[in-house]
């Protein structure tokens, strides 16, 4: 309370605030929306390889098994970074390294890949990249609410005080 020295100081921030918490809404929907289309367009496309190719050429058949003894690492890892005003995801890629177990896993496909699969990895690789931006606009709109939730009692000290 000792920040604000009128509750209309604490009216104009709320409302700021609440505006800022329904524009991050607003931005999680059109990235939820652009991750769906996506990932059901990579989907699409996994579809046409198969049916170019054939239906064992793309399929589960090709991955690792876990009887293999070689272990491979993930091109492309989420890192949770945490500090004092929130916790933040990035995206970290990795070059294809084969010395440190980064193995380009379109080659499980064999050497030459059909376009399609190509395409296919391109969607679902933006759709990560999108996933990681929504979950930090998420964080971001739970420490706006949590602000919202402060500011409020701020402003119902206020009110009892005037009476």
């Amino acid at each position: 309370m000792e920040l604000f020295t009128n509750i209309n100081q604490v009216k104009s921030l709320l409302d700021k605030v609440i505006l800022q918490t329904l524009e991050l809404v607003e931005e999680d929907l059109t990235l939820k929306i652009s991750i769906e289309k996506l990932s059901n367009e990579g989907a699409l496309n996994l579809a046409k390889t198969r049916y170019t190719q054939g239906s064992n050429s793309v399929s589960t058949t090709q991955l690792p098994s876990e009887d293999e003894e070689k272990e491979f690492k993930a091109l492309r890892t989420v890192e949770r970074n945490e500090n004092d005003i929130a916790v933040q995801f990035t995206l970290e890629s990795h070059e294809i390294d084969k010395d440190n177990d980064y193995i380009d896993p379109m080659l499980w496909f064999g050497i030459l890949t059909p376009q399609t699969l190509k395409t296919a990895r391109e969607k679902y690789q933006k759709a990560i990249e999108l996933s990681v931006e929504s979950a930090n606009v998420r964080q971001r709109i739970a420490k706006n609410t949590e602000l919202i939730q402060k500011l409020k009692i701020v402003k119902q000290q206020f009110e009892t005080s005037e009476e």
